[in-house]
C-alpha cells in the first residue's frame, strides 16, 4: 500500500513540474509575441503618419532635356513632417535606380522639411522621353509608383 501511495505522489509531483514548465514556456512565448506586435504597430503607425503621393500629371512628366533632368513632384499627405533631402528618397525608373540631382521644397523654399500638405520637387538625372514607370521610395520604406509619359 505504501509503495502505491508513494508512486502516486511521485507521479503527481512529476505532472505538476511538467505543467509548470509548459506554463512558463507559453507565458514567455506570449510575452514575446505581444512585444513584437507592439513593434509592428509602431512601425505601421510611422508609415501611416509619414505618407506622400507623387502628384505629377501622368500624361506630361516634365523633363529638362538640355540639363538631362526629369522633375518629380511629391506631396506630404501624412500627419508628420518628412525630411526632404537627396539622401532620404530613392528614385527608380523602369527598374533602374537613378541619381537625384537636387531636392527643393516648393511650398516653403529653402526648407529641407516637407510639412503636411507641402509639395517638394525631386530633380533626377534621367533624360529619356517616352512612357516610363517611376517609383519613389522614402527612407522609412514608403513607396509610390506613377506610370506616365516623360516629355
Amino acid at each position: 500500500m505504501a509503495s502505491s501511495a508513494m508512486s502516486e505522489i511521485v507521479m503527481f509531483v512529476a505532472v505538476l513540474l511538467i505543467a509548470a514548465f509548459v506554463t512558463g514556456i507559453l507565458t514567455t512565448s506570449t510575452y514575446k509575441i505581444s512585444i513584437n506586435i507592439g513593434k509592428k504597430g509602431d512601425a505601421l503607425a510611422t508609415k501611416l503618419s509619414q505618407d506622400f503621393e507623387i502628384i505629377n500629371d501622368p500624361g506630361n512628366i516634365t523633363r529638362n532635356s538640355s540639363a538631362g533632368i526629369t522633375i518629380i513632384y511629391i506631396k506630404n499627405t501624412g500627419k508628420d513632417p518628412i525630411i526632404f533631402t537627396n539622401d532620404t528618397f530613392t528614385v527608380i525608373i523602369d527598374g533602374n535606380i537613378v541619381g537625384i540631382n537636387n531636392t527643393k521644397q516648393i511650398t516653403t523654399p529653402g526648407s529641407n522639411v516637407l510639412y503636411p500638405g507641402d509639395v517638394g520637387e525631386i530633380d533626377v538625372n534621367y533624360n529619356e522621353s517616352g512612357y516610363h514607370k517611376i517609383k519613389v521610395v522614402s527612407d522609412s520604406g514608403i513607396s509610390r509608383v506613377i506610370r506616365g509619359y516623360i516629355s
